[in-house]
């Protein structure tokens, strides 16, 4: 049988997340430019108009824009400069790199007074048309702060210093539990957050199928293998996590553990 893989998992989540915020036909290297369909200077005035107009996708096709021209380039560093800015470079995502959505709409952000100063100038009237409202950066704001929940999974997992197998129930749990008390908090972001939470739940059901992530964590000193992984199972976690989250389900993995050292060393 195969691994379900958390961080698989977690792209599916993610990628749910980003098909309920943005037209994701836009996101591939090919795609045409974006046209936001409100017209210039009109102001969105909720979240759910915010996200109608698809602030990603704009932000998407500025950063193509203003990186498409050596002229555009250099208008744009003049802003910066005269902001007393850093001339940071624009980033545009990657459809195969979740993460990379974060990345961009981060470094749009930061760069805010600078796309709306190039987004405005008259030496580029063509592109006023992407001039994003306050509650679209508001929105981009929101979506910046739930994408950082599994880009934070993602570098907790990618570790390489020490195996990281262990890592992944707790990681797993701790990213829903962020995701529902960033919907707690926000019930108006159900339609963000819900379907990157129903992505994680249908998994999360799964997980006892997969009892290499439990050994990973439970108390041992030696290498186990299992199912085709060689994982030193890590001492500074044993049962501590289970004893804290998940209580009912410490003699499962004390038992699962025991079953696989006496298959090894019968």
């Amino acid at each position: 049988s195969c691994y379900r893989c958390f961080p698989h998992i977690v792209n599916l989540a993610c990628k749910a997340v980003l098909g309920a915020i943005t037209n994701l036909d836009f996101a591939s290297q090919d795609a045409p430019d974006f046209i936001p369909s409100a017209p210039p200077g009109l102001e969105s005035r909720s979240f759910m108009d915010a996200i109608d107009r698809d602030p990603i996708a704009t932000v998407r096709t500025v950063v193509r824009v203003i990186r498409a021209s050596s002229l555009r380039r250099q208008y744009f560093t003049s802003i910066l400069n005269a902001l007393k800015q850093k001339d940071l470079q624009l980033l545009r995502d990657i459809d195969v790199r979740w993460s990379s959505t974060l990345l961009m709409v981060e470094r749009a952000i930061l760069l805010r007074e600078g796309i709306d100063r190039f987004l405005s100038s008259d030496s580029f009237p063509e592109f006023q048309k992407y001039k994003l409202g306050s509650s679209e950066w508001d929105a981009l704001d929101v979506f910046r702060k739930v994408l950082s929940v599994p880009h934070a999974f993602q570098q907790r997992l990618s570790a390489e210093k020490t195996p990281t197998l262990c890592n992944a129930i707790p990681a797993f749990e701790a990213m829903v539990r962020i995701w529902s008390k960033q919907l707690d908090d926000d019930p108006d972001l159900a339609i963000v957050i819900q379907p990157g939470l129903d992505k994680l739940n249908d998994y999360r059901s799964r997980i006892a199928d997969v009892p290499a992530y439990a050994l990973a964590m439970s108390q041992c000193s030696y290498s186990l293998v299992f199912m085709g992984f060689l994982m030193m199972v890590n001492p500074a976690i044993k049962l501590n996590w289970f004893s804290s989250h998940a209580h009912e389900k410490i003699q499962w993995a004390r038992d699962l553990l025991l079953s696989e050292v006496i298959v090894l060393y019968l």
